[in-house]
Parts: structure tokens; sequence; C-alpha cells
């Protein structure tokens, strides 16, 4: 039995309801976001925390918890489920028009990224939908994602493990559930927050990580055409940190294996892990 957190309570997941009007629902007006534990503690939880802040004043939506209560929330669903390492999604609705909306809580194991997927690398196919830069959602982790969702469905019905997404002006925006980094002349480039990117927390912590260590990092429109002269590329989120990206469409990216920056990248993402969450890196 899977218990969850809303407003407040740990309810079981089967008994928790939440209004029929609830705007959440009717228009996909709310936020989310999808952050990842460690030993009882989620990476980078205050940058989760302030993202949804700020996509809350663009949508005028209150934030009805601070940041110790959503801490306080976390620990609690994990607890009461027994995980440990954890995949934990906040959800906020708007709720009915004139009324409270609703925070949810819930997390589950990590099981969709297994480490032999790492060692292949992903594919990926360019997908027909377009993000749309210009708008006032672009940046935004909209409870209205149906975009990537379909995407990525699209993407997987035809073998491939997700979908990139260009603009309206055909550069490379970033994965249905991913940012996009490329390797190219020895530079770590990624498309800019303009291009309709969401400012992924993993993507700001391999930008860190590329300065640390004076690898020159450039966020700029990146050419679909990019890929055929990359040297590796990867994708990073918050559950599957950073991942290989070893095909697009019918072809390698690279040498179509897992490359040697990608792979100093994620060791030097598991060690930050490690230090600021206080749990031991992955081996």
């Amino acid at each position: 039995m899977r218990w969850i957190y809303l407003n407040g309570e740990l309810v079981q997941q089967e008994t928790a309801t939440v209004s029929a009007l609830d705007r959440g629902l009717l228009y996909g007006y709310g936020l989310f976001e999808t952050m990842r534990s460690y030993g009882g503690r989620v990476f980078r939880l205050e940058e989760h925390y302030q993202r949804l802040r700020d996509g809350a004043a663009r949508l005028a939506m209150a934030v009805p918890l601070t940041l110790r209560e959503l801490s306080e929330a976390v620990e609690a669903v994990l607890d009461r489920n027994e995980l440990s390492d954890a995949r934990v999604r906040l959800m906020l609705t708007a709720g009915a028009e004139g009324a409270a909306g609703s925070v949810i809580l819930m997390a589950r194991e990590v099981t969709e990224y297994p480490r032999q997927l790492y060692g292949r690398g992903m594919s990926a196919l360019v997908t027909s939908t377009r993000r749309n830069e210009t708008s006032f959602l672009s940046g935004v982790k909209s409870l209205n994602s149906l975009d990537n969702v379909l995407a990525r469905e699209d993407a997987r019905r035809q073998g491939a493990d997700e979908a990139i997404l260009l603009n309206t002006r055909g550069f490379v925006a970033e994965g249905s559930a991913s940012n996009v980094f490329l390797v190219l002349d020895g530079r770590l480039v990624t498309p800019n927050l303009s291009s309709g990117c969401l400012a992924g927390i993993s993507r700001q912590a391999v930008l860190e990580l590329a300065a640390e260590i004076g690898l020159e990092a450039i966020e700029t429109d990146v050419e679909l055409s990019a890929f055929a002269v990359a040297s590796e590329a990867f994708l990073t989120g918050s559950v599957m940190e950073v991942m290989p990206l070893t095909r697009l469409d019918d072809g390698p990216v690279g040498s179509g294996r897992p490359g040697p920056v990608t792979g100093r990248l994620h060791r030097l993402y598991q060690e930050m892990v490690a230090r600021e969450t206080s749990a031991a890196p992955a081996t």
C-alpha cells in the first residue's frame, strides 16, 4: 500500500481525492517538480522549491507550504513508504474557482534507468512536436505537459528512449524529460534558456561542474545539425542524472558509445550528490 502527502496529511494513495472542479484537473492549471532522494534526502530541494515558487508567481498561484514544511513532508512520505533512494514528485494545483488548491507529494522507487542503460546510452528521435519558446508557459514546469508526454510516448513506440524537441525557430530546445548537452570541439554546448528549455536543476549542476574542472560551457542556440559533428552528447534530469545519448534518429552520435566527458561529468555529479546529501556515491 503506497502512502502520499495530501494537503498536510498522509493518506493511502487509493483513497486520496481532489475536487472534480480543481482547475489542475480541468485545465492542467498547476505546477510540479520531479526530484530524487538519496539516503532519504532530496538533492537540491531548495532549488526545486525556488523553481516552484517562481512558476507559481508567473501563474498567480500561492505556494501554501514553506521550504521547511516541504522538507518535513518529503521525510514523512519517504519514511511511511520505507523508501530512501526514490523518485519524488510534488504537485501544486490551482484548486476550484475561489477555493484553495491541493499540494500532493508522492514517492516511489527509481526503476526507469537501469545501470546497463548508462553503459550503452540512450537513443532519441526528433519529434514533430515543437517547443513554443514564445509561450507564457515557456520554462514553467506546468501540469499541462501533454506535449512532452505524447512526444516521449511516440518515441518509445518507435523504439527510442527519449524525444528531442525543437523550438519554433528550428533550434534544439530540450528532451521530453531532459536537458540536452553536446561536446563540440572540446567544449560543452547546451541550448540557452531563451530556446524554450526548462531551467533544469541537474542542468545547472552540470554547468557548475564544468566550471570547476575548467571545461568551457556555452549556452546558445543549437542547430540540429550539431549532433552530426558532436564527439558526444548527453541528457540531464533529476532522476536520470547524466545520461549518455548515443543515437539520434537513425544514426550514431559521435562514436555511438558513451564518451569520456559524459562519464567524467556523471562521476562528478554523483560525487556532488554525495557531498550535498551525505549519501555514498553510486558504484
